[in-house]
């Protein structure tokens, strides 16, 4: 389970999810800050219940289902972002097809095959790169207006500079912006025992003998040095899923390499 987050900070991270589609967040905030100020804002999302979700909906009684679907999108969210206990969207009780899945398959059906599995710190490393690029827009649209007051525009090496700095920009932004939209964190109830993000590993090289232990994380968490390689990774590709007991082959670039996995934590 992730750490606890409580409804304030759940409700920054959604609206930073919905920060491409400004006037849907707008239309959807009033049900999900109503549902919210009754729960408590400093309440821990982890304590909110199914029947706290039911009295809601019961005390306010929309005439029309649709009017829930701010608070359907913000519950299915923090179900994949393991910030809930549990799914709660059923209990919203608009039918079978409500989503809300947590992480695993269900996510991934929900996303559409887009989802991107991550930890609870890569997910905030996320946010924080995202505002970072963002930061730099004002920097560039200077650059732009500069080498435009050349008028020349035809043999304008600056100009073509900070047009090319410009769209690398905006690519890393969009791409930031989906990972955040399709981000799921895999809590261990989901992960039921199988290697994932987040897990903790220990292998056994069965050529050598020895031992090593790591931690599979997302692509933006990649740290060598602290034990974190990428779930994208050979090594990751080939324990994903995979269970203590397990023997699995490594497609390494010297060669298949059979390992044992000896452990599987979180």
């Amino acid at each position: 389970m992730a750490e606890p987050v409580t409804a304030s900070e759940a409700l920054a991270h959604f609206e930073g999810f919905m920060a491409t589609e400004p006037d849907k967040l707008r239309q959807e905030m009033p049900v999900i800050e109503s549902f919210l100020e009754s729960y408590g804002l400093d309440q821990p999302m982890q304590d909110l219940q199914g029947e706290d979700v039911a009295a809601f909906v019961r005390e306010n009684a929309p005439e029309n289902p649709g009017d829930l679907e701010g608070l359907r999108a913000f519950l299915a969210y923090c179900s994949r972002l393991a910030f809930t206990s549990k799914n709660l969207v059923p209990y919203l009780q608009l039918g079978p097809t409500a989503g809300g899945a947590r992480g695993g398959q269900g996510a991934a059906a929900e996303l559409g095959g887009k989802a991107f599995y991550v930890t609870l710190d890569g997910l905030r490393r996320l946010e924080i790169q995202l505002e970072e690029e963002r930061g730099k827009r004002p920097d560039i649209a200077q650059k732009l207006r500069d080498a435009m007051a050349d008028k020349d525009f035809r043999e304008n090496a600056p100009l073509d500079a900070a047009r090319d700095e410009q769209a690398h920009l905006e690519m890393r932004i969009r791409d930031l912006e989906s990972k955040l939209r399709n981000a799921v964190i895999i809590d261990e109830e989901t992960k039921a025992g199988r290697a994932n993000v987040g897990s903790v590993i220990k292998l056994k090289n069965l050529k050598t003998n020895s031992e090593q232990e790591f931690t599979l994380v997302a692509q933006n968490e990649v740290d060598p040095k602290s034990g974190k390689i990428s779930i994208d990774s050979p090594v990751g590709l080939a324990v994903i899923n995979h269970i203590p007991g397990d023997e699995v082959t490594v497609n390494a670039p010297s060669g298949p390499i059979p390992f044992k996995i000896v452990d599987v934590k979180g």
